[in-house]
């Protein structure tokens, strides 16, 4: 994972997966990867950093988030979910949350994937994830270092889509510096907790930034709120203003896409109901709710699916496992893909996925032309 205030990236070979390192430890290259016994690559090392090229293509780009509250556990429920949630919505960059994984695990949930695509050589194409047989998905992982089965966070982009530079986990580097909060020892220690707990990816391509994140839940009790509202959503401010900074730098224009668990219902129409109730409990108090709104405002983005669907009630991302509440419609929409609001009327679709199972939270996506 990332040290205190720098960020840690490795690129990642076809197919293999990504888990971002401490800075110590020792990065392995080259092309010594073991094969199992039907021959294929399993992973046992990475590939160099060599930083690849875009795609030249004009096609829209298509982005679904999904929190699957720990990937063993979805994999479980539905062991083929790459394939159908591909065919279901299209994808090109697939962000995941709460993985729960640890670096020594990855391999594993790699090798799964890659045994659902092999039991579908013979039908590539139109109808499934590689365009020929030499393409695969590559899997970028950010593992939490300071608690097991914990957070986390995941990218599967398509063979096609590739990046101008590598993903990188974490803050920014500049964030601490131009993040807007005292920093008392506290805070710092609150900083670097969240640096350490796989809450962040960002990628870039040629006309995107891709922001995958997980945002921490202000817990039972609210004992991470203040945590949450005085460091995590300035470093957060701070984190897509130094992207920003990066771009006029660089002289170059490109859409902002922020997706993920925000963990908070933003309008009471993003909450089945028990408003006032639940205005005690975390993902509706004031406070995150006006954090989210300052946020939208501040950093200038736009909420794609509000945009695309104004008047869309009862349309939730994320229903708890108690009482029915999915069966039920009981749910919160806590789950955004965040565009910015120079490139909003380039929105082409924004959907929710509420029928496709696997975890509490359902995908949501965002369809961009860029």
């Amino acid at each position: 994972m990332t040290t205190t205030k720098t960020t840690n990236t490795i690129t990642a070979a076809r197919y293999c997966c990504s888990c971002f390192l401490n800075a110590n430890t020792h990065h392995h290259h080259g092309n010594n990867r073991k094969r199992s016994k039907r021959g294929r690559r399993t992973l046992a090392s990475f590939t160099s950093d060599t930083t690849t090229t875009t795609t030249t293509t004009n096609a829209p780009l298509r982005i679904v988030s999904w929190n699957v509250n720990g990937l063993r556990g979805t994999m479980k429920k539905h062991p083929h979910f790459v394939k159908d949630l591909y065919e279901k919505t299209r994808f090109d960059i697939l962000c995941v949350q709460e993985t729960k994984m640890q670096e020594g695990n990855v391999g594993e949930m790699v090798a799964v994937i890659e045994d659902d695509e092999d039991e579908n050589d013979d039908d590539k194409g139109p109808g499934g994830l590689h365009h020929n047989q030499n393409d695969q998905l590559a899997a970028y992982f950010s593992c939490s270092t300071a608690r097991k089965g914990y957070s986390g966070v995941a990218m599967i982009t398509r063979p096609d889509v590739k990046f101008t530079s590598k993903p990188r986990e974490g803050f920014h580097q500049r964030a601490l510096d131009e993040a807007d909060f005292e920093k008392t020892e506290e805070n710092l220690e609150a900083f670097h907790l969240f640096n350490r707990e796989g809450r962040v990816m960002t990628c870039e391509l040629e006309k995107a930034v891709i922001i995958n994140t997980y945002v921490p839940n202000s817990g039972e009790g609210l004992k991470r709120l203040r945590e949450r509202i005085e460091v995590w959503e300035p470093a957060m401010k701070a984190h897509v203003s130094c992207l920003r900074e990066d771009m006029m730098k660089e002289e170059e224009e490109k859409a902002i896409v922020w997706v993920g668990d925000f963990n908070v219902a933003h309008e009471k129409r993003d909450l089945w109901g028990n408003w006032t109730q639940n205005e005690t409990s975390a993902g509706f108090t004031p406070e995150e709710r006006l954090a989210f709104s300052n946020q939208l405002k501040d950093l200038r983005l736009t909420d794609s699916f509000r945009y695309r669907h104004p008047t869309a009630d009862d349309k939730f991302t994320y229903w708890s496992y108690r009482a029915k509440s999915r069966e039920r419609n009981r749910g919160w929409r806590i789950d955004y893909a965040l565009v910015s609001d120079t490139m909003k009327e380039n929105i082409k679709d924004a959907f929710i996925v509420s029928d496709f199972l696997g975890s509490d939270h359902c995908p949501l996506g965002v369809e961009l032309r860029v």
